[in-house]
């Protein structure tokens, strides 16, 4: 009898329920049902309707200890996210495009679960990392994404102990957070699957030493591990050089390797290619792990998916926010964002292109 009442019983929707059907946590479910303004209009439209039809009802003495609780916390100051950033030298990382699309996602994400983003670089603070702290602080800031830094040796990290903090890709890289980053690996074994897909049978990778190392030397182990069931005429020894201005050893490379097409990133290939007499496509195809604009829009390659790289980061920061997760986690957990594959002009059907040889014949 007890068991036929339970089962009869209609559980009651839960905010955690209507969180789950939205996708989102129960504390930007919380702050769209009251109207918050770090909740974007359309996220507390959305929010309300689904709660509605899911005839949710919020229990009115939690309603009251959140809204004593709230009236403490200085709204300003929890609705910033504070993106630390140490980019020394002469180029700015506002004029990269890898930056900027990180930096889009950044914003876009932040903005939709009512939050802002603001830079606070280091070089504003006479590089003092103990100074940069405390002003983090003395604002009433909690939450800190270290994001977009150049690689520098002895460098000393912000306090970490008072605040929610998590890391964008590679950057800080020594810092041991929680962050967000594109799937190296999967990024090189997709574009090496569809450049075989198009006929091409010995696909060299062409990547710096610095940044291959930045991917935690993703690329080379992906490129290395999927040409293990390849047969040896079809292997290729990965192109890895320690300086940009490569073009000598680039050169013996190919006559060593004899490649028919390349997987690059950040080398001027193209050109290296041209002094070589070979053309792209008709001599030798060029595929991408997009760098730049340019690149997405002319050449085949991997679209990394950087907005939702930078979308991930804030997503880190607001989880530990919401759950009062302050300090360096006993064992950081990375988010990896996989990339899609974008056909382009640099590479060529060469199945489709034998096939029209044949009908002509």
């Amino acid at each position: 009898m007890k068991l036929a009442l339970i089962i009869g019983m209609k559980t009651s929707v839960t905010m955690a329920d209507v969180a789950r059907t939205v996708g989102v946590s129960a504390s930007t479910v919380s702050r769209a049902l009251r109207n918050d303004s770090r909740i974007s209009q359309a996220m507390r439209q959305e929010i309300r309707q689904v709660a509605e039809s899911m005839h949710y009802r919020p229990n009115p003495l939690v309603s009251a200890l959140m809204s004593n609780r709230n009236a403490h916390f200085d709204k300003a100051a929890m609705n910033t996210i504070a993106l630390v950033t140490d980019y020394v030298g002469k180029e700015s990382w506002k004029t990269k495009d890898v930056c900027r699309w990180e930096y889009e996602g950044m914003i876009e994400r932040a903005d939709a679960l009512g939050y802002k983003v603001e830079e606070f670089a280091l070089s504003d603070y006479s590089e003092d990392p103990e100074r940069l702290s405390q002003v983090i602080r003395n604002r009433g800031i909690h939450g800190v994404l270290l994001g977009f830094s150049r690689d520098r040796r002895n460098k000393a990290l912000i306090a970490t102990g008072d605040f929610a903090i998590a890391g964008l890709s590679a950057y800080f890289r020594d810092a041991l957070v929680d962050r967000s980053n594109f799937h190296g690996m999967y990024n090189v074994r997709l574009a090496l699957d569809e450049i075989r897909k198009l006929g091409y049978r010995k696909t060299g990778l062409v990547v710096p030493e610095f940044n291959n190392r930045i991917s935690g030397w993703q690329w080379s182990a992906g490129a290395l591990d999927w040409q293990r069931h390849l047969p040896s005429a079809d292997r290729c020894q990965p192109f890895i050089p320690a300086q940009d201005d490569s073009r000598a050893t680039f050169a013996q490379w190919m006559q060593r390797e004899q490649p028919d097409s390349l997987l690059v990133y950040k080398l001027p290939v193209q050109t290296w290619l041209a002094s070589m007499g070979l053309t792209v496509p008709a001599d030798i195809g060029v595929a991408y792990l997009y760098r730049t604009q340019t690149e997405m829009e002319a050449g085949a390659g991997i679209d990394g998916n950087l907005q939702l790289v930078g979308a991930a980061s804030v997503d880190l920061v607001v989880a530990s926010l919401n759950l009062n997760q302050v300090g360096l986690p006993r064992s950081p957990k990375e988010v990896l964002v996989k990339g899609v594959w974008r056909s382009g002009s640099t590479l060529r059907d060469k199945y489709k292109a034998s096939s029209n040889l044949s009908a002509r014949a």
